[in-house]
């Protein structure tokens, strides 16, 4: 598949690395129910890079698909809406699911929150394609700004504005995150102009990539379902686990 193929197609590559970006996210989420129901301590500092890293691909590579179906002319107000509606009502379900199960780190601005609310912010911002990278820093560097700032109510969560003593076990503000975000549209307004390859790629036939690619394909089915997997098979090895109100 190259630059030349029709609209209708999927990028072999935006797939893979989404799946790469699901993979580490796997181990990512993994370790950190071992941490918080297990207390497992080992390598912190490397293992919050690792999550670091892995939801600046995530987050990234969202911001660069929005952009090639934008640049493709699917560009419906519906699409939008719909898009916010399943991302964020699936969050809405999280944040029940962790309030009624967990008894502290309720999710109440995850990743598929701020995914949801990106899917709207993100519609002025389309216009300056590649020219986001310099509106970026604006987001990341406003961080640094929020996070003095502390208000009780969680109203503010979505802005990176935190009541006192604030704990949950996913966090995703529009400060910085949303700059990550335009980070991939500013990507694919210079790789993919016109929702097209400005550039040569083959799909190599391998099986390895050939699974890759399905599961980035299949990135939101597989992260809805991965916790529940994750918490079930560690109530089965060690039973009863602590912070899980059940």
């Amino acid at each position: 598949m190259f630059g030349s193929e029709i609209y209708s197609k999927r990028f072999w590559e935006i797939d893979f690395a989404r799946g790469i970006a699901l993979i580490m996210m796997l181990i990512s989420n993994f370790v950190t129910d071992l941490q918080f129901f297990l207390g497992y301590s080992e390598h912190k500092i490397f293992w919050k890079f690792f999550a670091y890293a892995t939801a600046s691909l995530f987050v990234s590579i969202s911001g660069l698909s929005l952009w090639i179906s934008h640049a493709r002319g699917r560009k419906s107000i519906k699409k939008y809406l719909l898009r916010f509606a399943k991302l964020f009502g699936l969050g809405v379900l999280i944040t029940l699911t962790t309030y009624l199960l967990l008894e502290r780190g309720t999710i109440y601005f995850g990743v598929l929150h701020f995914l949801g609310v990106a899917s709207l912010l993100i519609i002025p911002f389309y216009q300056l394609g590649w020219k986001n990278i310099f509106i970026a820093p604006l987001f990341l560097l406003g961080r640094e700004i929020v996070r003095e700032i502390h208000a009780e109510s969680l109203f503010l969560l979505p802005l990176g504005i935190t009541p006192h003593q604030f704990f949950t076990l996913d966090y995703f503000p529009i400060f910085p995150w949303f700059g990550v975000f335009l980070l991939g549209t500013a990507v694919g307004g210079i790789l993919y102009p016109n929702g097209q390859r400005k550039f040569n790629i083959s799909n190599l036939d391998n099986p390895v990539i050939d699974f890759i690619c399905f599961l980035g394909r299949n990135t939101l089915k597989i992260y809805v379902i991965h916790q529940p997997v994750f918490v079930g098979l560690l109530m089965l090895i060690y039973g009863g686990l602590p912070n899980l109100g059940v």
